[in-house]
């Protein structure tokens, strides 16, 4: 039996993150949420998102002027617009939140899941702030290999202390 391949196109390793990327992420397709019928967020919420979580790397621990673009890591990029998400729909959720109950019926509650997005948002972002910051701690590292402290303390060939 011969065996027959299929081409199939995968993303680049660098440059910036695409927003079919962070839907992949996500999970996030109209086939698959099946109470909407339809994706969550549009291309241009996530494309915003994209750009906040670089925003938001850019102030974390020092100041730095990444881009999207520019930005070191895509894993990275994607906790940081995937939290942007999550945070910016428990907003909504929690602004749109009610519940109703017909006679006897369980009551059935519409957009309550505010807590469970915040939660999420939570611990994406957690995640993201705290690679953000080993990145920019290993780029100082990289950046200071030349430049000593005033308390460097080195020893001299002959045993005496500088």
């Amino acid at each position: 039996m011969p065996v027959v391949a299929t081409p199939v196109a995968v993303p680049a390793a660098s440059g910036v993150i695409s927003i079919t990327e962070v839907r992949d992420f996500l999970r996030d397709y109209a086939g698959m949420n099946p109470l909407w019928d339809d994706v969550e967020f549009s291309d241009i919420e996530l494309a915003t998102a994209i750009d906040r979580a670089v925003d938001i790397a850019n102030v974390v621990d020092r100041t730095t002027s990444w881009t999207a673009i520019s930005f070191p890591n895509k894993y990275v990029l994607l906790l940081g617009a995937a939290h942007y998400l999550m945070q910016s729909e428990s907003f909504r959720q929690m602004r749109n939140q009610a519940s109703y109950q017909d006679g006897n019926i369980q009551p059935i509650g519409v957009d309550d899941k505010q807590a469970m997005y915040a939660q999420m948002a939570g611990m994406l972002k957690q995640e993201f702030r705290q690679h953000v910051s080993q990145m920019k701690i290993s780029e100082n590292m990289n950046a200071s290999s030349f430049i000593r402290s005033p308390l460097f303390r080195g020893t001299i060939v002959g045993g005496g202390n500088v």
